[in-house]
């Protein structure tokens, strides 16, 4: 048994990042500046996006999307289920109610049958949640928005790297982009990026996080504005994250390919499907099982952190009692985000995972399934 527990996640980060962030401080100009604008410059390229706006952190990045579209009180922004709260959050603070949609059971992505039932003339955006890599038919989401006025605002938080067939995750709606918080693919600390192809867009991004003025260091406001802005420290961190992401990505992939390898061999065990166009990344591997909560204790047992599957947003507390018309339900039960929660496990997934420790994680697994045959 390992000594050192096994953890599910963590970034990785060594001497290249601390020799950088010595660089870039010694030059005492701490606030977003070139080093910024190269980082957001190698977003442009890497996701093929005319334009990139780094922000303060992605919960932020998705308020200032919704905001540059003009996003307020009385419309309706249509969510999955199964995602991180901040998205949801997020659409709050901008004034709007977030609308609840079912998600698909083999890629936990919206459900785009129950979205064509719960639109209304107050939807004005559609959020995409790439979870854990994968996305939906991005193809039918674009002709539904088509159809209907509607613009696609991408939740890409996850999914680093991606793509639906020639493009990249992230830079297919409207506007979209990317989470750098610490367990992301690379990691600023906190952090997020926005991408449009739009100048005019990218203009209102700005101002808006920028005090409501153009250009720093002046104190004419022309629009009221917000401080989302980025540090010089972040960027070094970023751009060192940047110059590793080919190594993460493919460590991540090797991961999930040896536990598929390995666990599909059990029949209880399922993994998630990517539809054929879809490109995915492997931020986490995840595991689907009956016995998820036996296993996890099994697990924490032998040093091995797993984590659950993101908690259904019907199911939220907050959003309960008095909070309760802040999201609007659209069905009595969501039976698939349910059963994706209770039987959705996250293994160990991080680019430090060594060999020996998966292997250590997978015969785990298989032993938990023998003691368990009866």
């Amino acid at each position: 048994m390992f000594v050192k527990k096994i953890l599910q996640i963590e970034p990785w980060i060594d001497q290249k990042e601390a020799n950088y962030i010595k660089k870039i401080v010694s030059k005492t100009f701490l606030t977003e500046g070139n080093e910024t604008k190269k980082f957001e410059k190698r977003f442009t390229l890497k996701c093929k996006s005319k334009y990139a706006i780094a922000v303060s952190n992605w919960t932020n990045g998705l308020y200032l999307a919704l905001k540059s579209i003009n996003i307020t009180k009385g419309d309706e922004v249509i969510v999955p289920n199964l995602t991180f709260i901040a998205t949801i959050n997020a659409v709050i603070m901008s004034g709007a109610t977030p609308v609840i949609c079912e998600v698909e059971e083999k890629n936990l992505s919206i459900d785009l049958n129950h979205l064509s039932k719960i639109i209304t003339k107050k939807t004005k955006v559609i959020i995409p949640v790439h979870l854990y890599g994968h996305c939906c038919d991005l193809d039918k989401l674009k002709k539904i928005s088509k159809k209907n006025n509607i613009k696609i605002v991408e939740d890409a938080a996850q999914s680093l790297g991606a793509m639906y067939g020639k493009n990249y995750l992230g830079s297919i709606g409207t506007l979209g982009g990317f989470s750098f918080y610490g367990n992301k693919i690379i990691t600023t600390g906190e952090g997020g990026i926005i991408l449009t192809n739009s100048l005019n867009l990218k203009k209102k991004i700005y101002q808006l996080k920028n005090h409501g003025r153009e250009v720093k260091g002046v104190f004419k406001h022309k629009t009221i504005g917000y401080n989302f802005m980025f540090t010089e420290m972040q960027a070094a961190i970023g751009n060192i994250q940047l110059d590793k992401l080919n190594k993460i990505l493919k460590k991540k992939e090797n991961i999930f390919k040896r536990y598929k390898l390995e666990l599909s061999k059990i029949k209880k065990v399922k993994f998630m499907e990517n539809l054929k166009k879809n490109k995915p990344v492997y931020w986490f591997s995840n595991i689907f099982l009956d016995d998820k909560k036996k296993l996890k204790k099994y697990l924490e047992k032998k040093g091995i952190q797993t984590r659950d599957i993101f908690y259904p947003i019907h199911r939220q507390p907050c959003y309960m009692k008095e909070n309760k018309k802040i999201i609007k339900r659209t069905k009595k039960e969501y039976t698939i985000s349910d059963k994706i929660f209770n039987s959705g496990l996250s293994l160990p997934s991080s680019y430090s995972l060594s060999s020996a420790q998966q292997l250590f994680v997978i015969n785990s697994i298989k032993n938990f399934f023998k003691d368990n045959s009866n």
